[in-house]
């Protein structure tokens, strides 16, 4: 590969010198990325069942290679076989879209290749990718060489089904071609890597050698391809960019007072593993995007700072961008709901983190939780969930505390230790300053209630959060990879669970109920009080769980029936604030239909924002 890089790099260097005369070639609509092969020769290459459908990769049929995907149990047309696409393709953009299909009815079936897609009107919504008749006993490509995916769209599932029958059918060799979703800056052949490979690319292209070439090519983002672009692509694969990751920071002398030195180490509860955070902060240095997140209560939203910029979510982001960003890469989503706790957050992280792809992940709710295993779960959950997306974000826990120093620490902890991950105590460090002296709350800490720091609670908290990042740089806290661990604490049960759109699930009746609540981001309905007609639908999964309105007076209850099995879940809650809450409505260890009932068990107001499917 390196004499093919001399070779182009040699041949273009003439030619670009008279094509860097020119004001630069366009950026070519042609897509080098060969974003998915689906052949299922050992798994089932992340396609699992839609609907009733039953998926499993077998070697009775295929159409290349040796094995191909069975899909059977279908009670509807649209049950198949189906994947997130959300990693692979974006709105607005072109695909070429691929899949093979076959099957064994005796007679022609219309089968189709679909995407399901959140529209910009938040509402559930299906494009065909493709339609063909197929032939029993006959491998039928379904294929359009120029998709696009509709503008706004997210939410991205692509899927194979039928249009009449109930078949059983196979599926194999499924192929999307075109530009990532994700553009990393000199990513010239859509690999999601930069190597000398990407170089090859984009000479070939200025030589007009190929057509193919990804938006990452424009390495200096000026919105065309030419030949400074592979100039500032081969001097940074040449000369990459020294970081201070191994050995700058060593030698770092800390500034403050020795007494605040210790109140930072306080506030370091766990370094933990550094793999992702070192690569995320390499990855600020090297002039990359890098999107910090922060999901949690009103502490984090801001509660009782002065002002947006007094917040430790801004500080903290600050210091970030100002020590390891170049330019403007760096930013930040704020995700602090004031009232919420971890059950809340695992069903609203999709939305309001994982959708802006977030590089690292803050995680604050040890306050707002309490004991108990809806609590204990959904946090272990969030955080396994956080640990598990493609992009492999960084995660750190951090714990406060109230006045009394009541906090959900101890037990968060022991999470943070079993996926050694870096926890952040803003407990240790005011609670322990206050024993030393060093601080107190009413005059460092505190916004003069009991619970939310003021500007100086916010102050330390991010400047707690600024140690760690110079503490994870330190050669002695170096990690080379990190590996999610398969053991779990208290359970991860709702790792896989997300919010759906309710009036879109299977035989949906929304009985007594009224579309419409107090809250407009979330919508859902109400109960009527007119009659008890339950809800009902049906699903695929293990279990859902329910996202209310919650009160300590005048809320009421309902009665969550699945499959013959009723579960009392009520509003009515203790230590909370009137905003949301969550509970588990129905959970059983293996996916199956899910027959759904919830009806009034008291008449009493129940405000449902939102179900989640746990698949």
């Amino acid at each position: 590969m390196k004499q093919i890089w001399k070779k182009h790099a040699a041949f273009s260097a003439g030619v670009m010198l008279a094509a860097s005369a020119l004001s630069g070639i366009p950026a070519a609509p042609v897509s080098a990325a060969e974003l998915l092969t689906a052949e299922f020769e050992t798994t089932n290459d992340s396609f699992t069942g839609r609907g009733g459908a039953s998926v499993q990769w077998t070697s009775d049929e295929s159409n290349e290679g040796t094995c191909s995907l069975y899909v059977s149990n279908r009670e509807k047309e649209w049950h198949g076989a189906s994947r997130d696409a959300s990693s692979l393709m974006a709105a607005g953009q072109t695909y070429a879209m691929s899949a093979a299909v076959y099957q064994l009815s005796g007679e022609p079936v219309e089968m189709k290749f679909s995407l399901q897609y959140t529209g910009s009107d938040g509402q559930p919504a299906y494009d065909k990718i493709a339609l063909e008749t197929v032939e029993s006993g006959k491998w039928t490509v379904l294929a359009n060489a120029e998709y696009k995916v509709p503008d706004g769209a997210s939410d991205l599932v692509i899927y194979v089904e039928t249009t009449k029958s109930l078949t059983s059918f196979y599926l194999d060799t499924v192929t999307a071609k075109g530009a990532p979703a994700v553009i990393k800056k000199g990513d010239a052949n859509g690999d999601l890597r930069v190597d000398v490979l990407d170089a090859v690319q984009l000479a070939r292209f200025l030589v007009t050698e190929t057509d193919e070439i990804e938006p990452g090519a424009d390495y200096d983002g000026d919105g065309a391809i030419n030949a400074k672009d592979l100039s500032m692509l081969k001097h940074a694969l040449l000369f990459p960019t020294v970081t201070p990751i191994v050995g700058d920071w060593d030698n770092y002398v800390e500034t403050a007072s020795p007494a605040m030195q210790k109140v930072y180490q306080d506030g370091v509860y766990r370094v933990g593993n550094t793999a992702r955070i070192r690569e995320k902060i390499a990855k600020a240095q090297a002039g990359e995007n890098v999107t910090i997140g922060y999901i949690g209560g009103s502490i984090t939203g801001g509660g009782s700072a002065t002002s947006d910029s007094k917040r430790y979510v801004n500080l903290a982001s600050d210091y970030f961008s100002k020590t390891f960003g170049q330019g403007n890469n760096v930013r930040f989503v704020n995700a602090g709901v004031a009232g919420t706790s971890s059950v809340v957050g695992n069903m609203r992280v999709d939305k309001d983190i994982f959708a802006q792809n977030c590089d690292i992940i803050f995680i604050e709710f040890a306050v707002n939780d309490q004991d108990g295993d809806r609590f204990k779960k959904s946090y272990e959950a969030l955080v396994k969930k956080c640990l598990m997306q493609e992009n492999a974000p960084a995660v750190i826990l951090i714990t406060l505390c109230q006045k009394s120093g009541g906090s959900c620490q101890d037990w968060m902890v022991k999470i943070g230790e079993n996926y050694d991950l870096a926890v952040i105590s803003g407990k240790n460090a005011i609670m322990n300053a206050i024993s030393a002296g060093t601080l107190s709350w009413d005059a460092n800490y505190g916004s003069g209630d009991t619970i939310h720091p003021g500007d100086g609670g916010h102050q330390l908290i991010a400047d707690c959060i600024s140690y760690y990042y110079r503490r994870a740089l330190r050669s002695e806290n170096a990690s080379d990879d990190y590996q999610i661990p398969s053991k779990t604490v208290f359970g991860d049960e709702y790792a896989t669970a997300h919010l759906v759109n309710m009036s879109s699930l299977q035989n949906f009746s929304a009985g007594s109920w009224t579309a419409g609540t107090n809250n407009r981001e979330y919508g859902g309905y109400t109960y009527s009080k007119n009659g008890n007609n339950p809800m009902t639908f049906t699903v695929n999964g293990k279990g859902i769980l329910l996202l209310f309105q919650s009160n300590s007076s005048g809320m009421g209850s309902v009665n969550v029936t699945v499959n013959g099995k009723t579960n009392k879940v009520s509003s009515n809650l203790q230590w909370t604030w009137g905003g949301l809450d969550g509970d588990v409505g129905y959970y059983q260890t293996s996916s199956g239909q899910l027959d759904v009932s919830i009806s009034s068990a008291d008449n009493g107001t129940f405000v449902l924002y939102g179900i989640a499917v746990i698949d």
